[in-house]
């Protein structure tokens, strides 16, 4: 019994001491891969895991037994599902931000205005509804529609059209705007 206890031992030992050891072996493409090629000869790009953030943990035996994580990367933008896009949905919150809200679900990207009425037109109001298609920032990830409503002489507000026009603007605006976002949380992002 002791020699089998012994012989236990020191086997988990070893393999221990094999697995620390793999766990701190330097990356492939290092030194040690360079010196390998002949004079003249260019050896293919190999991707060399980012030393700045520390220990690299995507492929050690600490990751798989939950030992270590790497910080998690936060996306930037608002908090959204996971069919909407942030960008579009901060573009759309940005481009119609001259009117309250009655409902925004950023998990479902459905967004609704009050009803508004411009200075000049007392006797019209709209109501806006964007909904947020896609992840991807794309020309067919907003859709808007626009409510329309004019006053009748009798005090009754009554449905009329409005030119798609008009949708189609707001569709585009909303788009500049996300691509200006896209933009600016790139330079931020890659900042960091």
């Amino acid at each position: 019994m002791p020699a089998l206890h012994y012989r236990l031992t020191t086997a988990c030992a070893a393999s221990l001491s094999l697995l620390v050891s793999g766990c701190a072996s330097a990356p492939p493409g290092g030194k040690a891969a360079a010196a390998d090629t002949a004079p003249g000869m260019t050896r293919p790009a190999v991707p060399v895991a980012d030393q700045s953030d520390g220990m690299n943990t995507d492929a050690t035996i600490w990751t798989v037994l939950g030992l270590a994580r790497k910080p998690s990367q936060k996306e930037p933008g608002p908090k959204t599902g996971s069919t909407v896009s942030p960008i579009a949905w901060q573009a759309a919150l940005d481009t119609l931000n001259f009117v309250k809200f009655s409902s925004e679900d950023p998990l479902t990207g459905m967004l609704v205005t009050d009803w508004y009425s411009p200075k000049d037109k007392p006797n019209e109001r709209f109501r806006i509804t964007v909904f947020v298609l896609s992840r991807e920032l794309r020309s067919d990830t907003v859709a808007v529609t626009v409510d329309r409503q004019q006053l009748s002489p009798t005090g009754q507000w009554v449905p009329t059209t409005i030119a798609r026009k008009v949708e189609g603007d707001l569709e585009t605006a909303i788009l500049r705007r996300a691509g200006q976002l896209k933009r600016e949380w790139m330079k931020e992002y890659a900042a960091e």
